[in-house]
């Protein structure tokens, strides 16, 4: 297991896990090179939008996995929700489509006092993804660390 470096600073430390909503149709309909293209501009357009000091890389699959120092729950919430919007706001093309793309999230966040694991983290941020997939998609669902 990792202990987070975050822990050294007492102070909180959000984690978010994005998945696009639908990215396997994109791919059927258009092809992988345009999947991979929707993969570029999600990337794009999430660290337009996030902070100078945060964090994502791609987890897997259509999947993100963003690190928000000194984000408790609340911050972590509206930083996802940011994101959110910040992708399902422009439609992006795809060849002659434009295309509105959505995408899910799941949040959670460290505070000083826990223990500091980042795969508990990241196994709460995909059970709050999960929750999100399962309301309908597009929207962000974060759940405590405890």
């Amino acid at each position: 297991t990792c202990a987070l470096p975050i822990s050294r600073e007492n102070r909180p430390v959000g984690v978010v896990l994005a998945d696009l909503d639908r990215f396997k149709n994109v791919n059927d309909s258009f092809g992988h090179f345009a999947g991979d293209a929707l993969l570029r501009e999600f990337s794009r357009r999430m660290s337009a939008s996030m902070r100078s000091y945060d964090s994502i890389g791609r987890y897997g699959g259509e999947e993100f996995l963003i690190v928000l120092p000194g984000c408790d729950e609340n911050c972590s919430a509206r930083q996802g929700e940011r994101l959110q919007l910040a992708l399902a706001n422009e439609p992006m093309l795809i060849g002659d489509a434009s295309l509105t793309i959505t995408g899910s999230f799941g949040a959670t966040s460290w505070r000083p006092g826990l223990p500091a694991q980042a795969e508990y983290l990241i196994r709460i941020a995909d059970n709050a993804l999960y929750m999100a997939k399962n309301q309908g998609r597009n929207r962000v669902v974060v759940l405590p660390a405890e």
